[in-house]
């Protein structure tokens, strides 16, 4: 195997050209022979598209590897398996097997490769290994298929992970899998430059499945040194030799995990099968908060490639910050994936489907919404906790402070937890979070922090505790705590302000106070309008340039017309609470002629002015609350 990094490029190189000169080729023959794809209703492309693109991956990464390969076991075994995974998908794309056809024909190739030694090295559990394995392959072999959903976007994915993989594997010494993961990457770079929207060619099943099983293959590889290093012998040292080797792989490959497991959930929930076909993806639910289709694919292949770095940054330095790292990273994933299912609606529509008993099972858990929260709690407390200890040590944990961990563990979380619900904080809902909510938390973690200093005082004299991990901790949880019932939100006004780019009557709202941002807010929680705010007008001079929820104050009522004219603007809409009738016929008079219409904006609650004499020369107005009466008909 070379050893030095020119040698790797060019090996990078040789397969991107490769792929680069075959890809318009297939391109040619299969528009020549009519082997298109043809728009489908399931599809998010709209015009015809040429198929059997993963023959053009396949031949730039089968050739040169096949001449650079070692004669090394599990790399011949990967060769083989690559081939029986691209065959597979090429029958499928012909004759188009059934899912379990297709299903049974994935698992016997598997289990026949497992059993001839490509397998993930866990020494002395030989039954965890293939069981592991052969989920670990079939699973991301079908991950990959499922995200090839997108222009550019199995590809892409695919192309990061592979880059990652060879990072891997260069700052691990890992130099079974350097070659084969830039080949790959250079395959999929070159078939990429084509496949990004607008397509000019699909991969089908023969490239999804080929650069699945590869990419699980390469992981599998990869677990030989890493298993086999010193120190298997040592309980603690073999535990993070696991950690290392199982966290990396699915960081890299986070992006076909999550989406994997965001289609199967929402199938489920929603009572469908997990192998129909569909617009339910993560790409496609990006794009229907507002992305563009380019958009999503380069979010998506930005996120994986921040995700790999971070992680093999961490993994070199230290497996136990890694290990912190990539549990928040779970628990954001799994927020995310909890606010892409609030748009199942909108994908599968009010079309009623039988569940089945385990979409039953699911929204009982769901409903739950109590013992969900103290469950996430936990680990966002015990994460705080280890994280203290990291960043006071410098993300080195003695085994004395290991042993301090392991025995004050339970008395943080249990009264951490009492001081949470003590508070009342388990009573609201995550998705209405409030500024009541952090004063709870707040007085929680005060709470809390002086009940746990007192009690390790009384039971260990403080003795060997460092008063700045509690600090520390304190500080961690409220940020934490705090942050995951803040999340949903952030994800929704960040989306909102995506979706709003796109639409197309510009507005203006007049009155940047409390009527202005009542109405902005109320606005951008209603779907199916078509409003763009553009900005606010208010006649106080010392607001302009002045930002509400992201919207300026783009002058006052002198500027309104230059404003109107310069940005199109369609509509205005009146937002002051106590607007006197004046204030209307102004503005109205303002507007007239340039094809803009004003909408005055009522409040809920209506108000009366009334003005207090003797405070000073200038009355100020006060609002009442009018009581209604009923009245009769």
């Amino acid at each position: 195997m070379p050893s030095v990094p020119e040698e790797y490029i060019k090996f990078f190189l040789t397969a991107f050209f490769l792929s680069v000169i075959l890809t318009p080729a297939v391109i040619l023959v299969a528009q020549r022979f009519n082997l298109v794809a043809l728009p489908r209703e399931d599809r998010w492309h709209v015009r015809p598209t040429a198929l059997y693109g993963g023959i053009s991956i396949f031949l730039a990464f089968a050739v040169p590897f096949g001449l650079a390969m070692s004669p090394h076991t599990s790399l011949i075994l990967l060769l083989a398996g690559s081939a029986a995974f691209f065959f597979i998908g090429l029958f499928d794309d012909i004759l188009r097997f059934s899912p379990q056809g297709k299903f049974i024909a994935q698992l016997l190739t598997v289990v026949l490769l497992v059993g001839m030694g490509l397998k993930i090295h866990i020494p002395g559990y030989p039954i965890l290994s293939i069981g592991l394995t052969i989920f670990w392959l079939v699973a991301m072999t079908n991950a990959l298929n499922i995200l090839d959903n997108m222009d550019g976007l199995s590809s892409g994915i695919a192309l990061v992970a592979a880059v990652s993989l060879a990072a891997y594997g260069y700052f691990f010494n890992i130099e079974e899998i350097i070659v084969p993961a830039l080949i790959l990457a250079g395959s999929c770079l070159g078939f990429w430059i084509y496949n990004f929207k607008p397509a000019k060619i699909f991969m089908g099943d023969c490239g999804s499945l080929f650069l699945g099983f590869v990419l699980g293959g390469l992981v599998v590889v990869s677990t030989g040194p890493m298993g086999s290093s010193d120190g298997a012998g040592d309980v603690f040292a073999g535990f993070s030799n696991m950690i290392l080797m199982l966290a990396v792989p699915v960081a890299v490959l986070i992006i076909p995990i999550f989406d994997t497991a965001l289609v199967s959930f929402t199938r489920i929930q929603s009572g469908r099968s997990i192998a129909q076909g569909g617009r339910d993806h993560t790409s496609h639910r990006l794009v229907l908060l507002g992305f563009s289709e380019e958009k999503a694919v380069l979010t998506l292949m930005l996120v994986a490639a921040v995700v790999s770095a971070v992680v093999i940054y961490l993994a070199r330095h230290s497996q136990d910050a890694l290990l912190a790292v990539m549990s928040i990273a779970a628990v954001i994933s799994v927020f995310f994936g909890v606010f892409l299912s609030y748009l199942n609606r909108d994908i599968y529509g009010d079309e009623k489907k039988t569940p089945s008993r385990i979409a039953h099972a699911v929204k009982i858990v769901l409903n739950k919404r109590q013992i969900l929260q103290v469950c996430i709690d936990i680990l966002l407390l015990t994460i705080s906790y280890f994280s203290a200890y990291l960043l006071k040590f410098d993300g080195v944990l003695s085994p004395f402070n290991r042993t301090l961990i392991e025995q004050t563990l339970p008395l943080i979380l249990v009264v951490k937890i009492s001081c949470l619900w003590f508070f009342g904080l388990y009573r609201g809902q995550w998705r209405f979070a409030s500024l009541d909510d952090i004063f709870k938390i707040i007085k929680s973690v005060l709470l809390s922090s002086a009940i746990i200093v007192g009690a390790l005082v009384f039971l260990y004299r403080f003795e060997g505790f460092s008063r700045v991990v509690f600090l520390l901790d304190a500080i961690l949880t409220l940020i934490f705590i705090s942050g995951i019932r803040f999340i949903m939100r952030m994800f929704n006004e960040y989306f909102i302000r995506q979706g709003e780019r796109h639409n197309s009557i510009p507005v203006l709202i007049f009155g940047a106070g409390d009527g202005g941002d009542l109405f902005l807010r109320e606005l951008r929680k209603r779907k199916g309008h078509d409003f763009m705010p553009v900005g606010f007008i208010d006649d106080d001079p010392a607001k302009k340039g002045q930002e509400i929820h992201g919207v300026k104050v783009l002058g006052s009522r002198d500027d309104m017309k230059n404003i109107i004219r310069r940005h199109g603007i369609q509509k205005v809409f009146l937002a002051v609470l106590s607007s006197p009738p004046s204030l209307y016929e102004d503005v109205s008079r303002l507007c007239k002629g340039l094809e803009t219409s004003v909408v005055q904006i009522r409040p809920l609650i209506p108000f009366q002015e009334e003005k207090e004499a003797g405070t000073d020369s200038d009355s100020r107005t006060h609002l009442k609350v009018i009581h209604h009466k009923k009245k009769s008909a």
